[in-house]
């Protein structure tokens, strides 16, 4: 089943006091680091009273551009990074703060001594090189596994591939494909600055193709060999340069071709969102050679090297719709919704019991709770339900391979807490949890959704959606579903006496 999209307005976040991030970027050193961030930043925006973002010696175009999207920008002076991050300790830092870094810089040490005193750290990484500090590790490439990290805080995730890539606006809702993609127009984009030349020879091999294709190389405003690519570009009539687009303006140009060439970065995913097709992959730094792994194992990307042969192929146009059908199955609109739902979940504190499934032996204490009249009163069936069907019930649920129950016991007394229990069909998976009278009013139930999601989706790859159904009048549950980051269906989908929550999972695809 396709995992439903939320209607604008529709989801309701906690609310993080301040966003901190720290990332460099200028047109020395190339803008990648910063453009995610600021990616990330508009995305996140529903969930914070602030941004800010801090940054050394950046462009004034680069100022602007971050204040345009809501930003506080607060330079910082050019010092040694030990130094950087003790002043940011005592001078500029909350323990309120969520702070994301993205850098190769921004080692352990420089982690260690900023977790210390906010709420929670974040870290974007490409190289998987180094300890880490963080709570949370965005990593862009797909199949990157825990055990490739050393991760020193407790109960730190590591969330990996497109599905959790930040995004710009234009790149982030699914499109629908009115066409074949034609693989005789070709975009040419490796980074923005593009530090190791490789736009002009790139270029000038795809024009040389027996095929004659017309090709459109991008560039960004920190490309620094600009007046020479346009002067060996007057002799080249099949060839259109293009500088410094927008996000909108590269998303349509990207459309208009059905064959490119990226470097393995966020560029090769904006490709892939913007309609996609036939994208050869041209790792142009180290750290983008697990992307480009990722990209080619996972069948959305073909190495630059066999573009010669393909492009001349007269199987071109079928390899394109091929590659475009898988780059739809991963790239479907919902990343926005993702890392919101995981930022929001960095909030809570560990839950302060553990999940166990469900036996035949607590079928007596589930009968208890499923006939207290407070329980039953916000259930959608509001009678009594008998021991002799509550059995039958149970025993069924249990012997189904696609039904997962899962009782939560306090941690400190080995109490029945809680149930939280999914049935499974397909990619979807639908939620149903109460908590026993002695545990509410704790705040808890958002820890139980939390926890139960993070087993369900762990327990069944597959999964894209976890929905929950709530009665409009339970207050307390329709909170619940907000603080633990599921965001509210809009009403068309939702039957007239429900509201409906959703959690957007990766799911096997991505």
């Amino acid at each position: 089943m396709e995992t439903p999209v939320p209607a604008a307005g529709a989801a309701a976040f906690a609310r993080i006091p301040r966003l901190v991030f720290r990332a460099d970027g200028n047109s020395r050193i190339g803008l990648g680091h910063v453009m995610r961030l600021l990616a990330l930043a508009e995305m996140l925006a529903p969930l914070a009273a602030e941004l800010l973002f801090l940054i050394r010696q950046p462009d004034p175009e680069l100022v602007q551009q971050l204040t345009a999207a809501g930003l506080v920008v607060q330079k910082l002076p050019l010092r040694p990074l030990p130094e950087e991050a003790a002043e940011l300790v005592r001078q500029v830092l909350r323990p309120t703060d969520v702070v994301v870094l993205d850098g190769y810089d921004f080692r352990y040490e420089y982690q260690n001594t900023v977790r210390g005193v906010v709420a929670r750290l974040v870290y974007l990484d490409d190289l998987h090189s180094f300890p880490l500090a963080a709570d949370l590790i965005l990593n862009p490439a797909g199949g990157i596994i825990l055990k490739q990290y050393e991760l020193r805080q407790p109960g730190a995730r590591l969330l990996s591939g497109p599905a959790y890539t930040p995004l710009r606006a234009a790149f982030r809702q699914p499109q629908k494909v009115t066409a074949a993609p034609d693989p005789n127009q070709i975009l040419v984009c490796l980074g923005g600055a593009d530090p190791t030349h490789q736009t002009q020879r790139v270029t000038a091999a795809l024009l040389d193709l027996p095929s004659a294709p017309q090709v459109h190389a991008v560039v960004g405003s920190a490309y620094a060999s600009w007046d020479s690519l346009q002067s060996w570009a007057q002799d080249q009539p099949r060839l259109l340069l293009h500088r410094n687009l927008t996000g909108e303006q590269l998303a349509e140009l990207m459309r208009q071709c059905g064959a490119a060439v990226c470097s393995a970065s966020t560029v090769s995913y904006e490709y892939c969102a913007a309609g996609g097709g036939l994208l050869f992959i041209l790792p142009v730094a180290d750290n983008q050679y697990d992307i480009a792994q990722y990209l080619r194992q996972a069948g959305l990307a073909l190495p630059y090297t066999s573009a010669s042969n393909v492009l001349t192929s007269p199987e071109a146009a079928r390899i394109a719709s091929q590659l475009q059908e898988a780059q739809r199955s991963v790239f479907d609109g919902l990343t926005a919704e993702r890392l919101r739902q995981e930022f929001t979940a960095l909030l809570p504190p560990p839950p302060p019991f553990y999940l166990r499934p469900v036996t035949a032996a607590d079928s007596d204490q589930l009968l208890t709770w499923t006939n207290e009249p407070a329980v039953r009163q916000h259930s959608f069936n509001p009678n009594p339900v008998a021991p002799a069907d509550h059995r039958q019930w149970l025993a069924a649920r249990l012997a189904d391979p696609q039904a997962l129950l899962l009782l939560a016991q306090d941690a400190a007394t080995g109490l029945p807490a809680g149930l939280i229990r999914f049935a499974v069909e397909g990619e979807e998976a639908t939620l149903s949890y109460l908590l026993d009278a002695r545990f509410r009013g704790r705040g808890l139930a958002a820890l139980l959704l939390l926890a139960g999601t993070r087993h369900v989706t762990a327990q069944f790859p597959q999964v894209r959606s976890v929905l929950g159904h709530v009665q409009p009048a339970n207050v307390a549950s329709v909170k619940a579903f907000e603080r633990a980051g599921f965001w509210q269906l809009p009403d068309k989908l939702a039957e007239a006496n429900e509201v409906t929550f959703c959690w957007a999972a990766a799911g096997s695809a991505a």
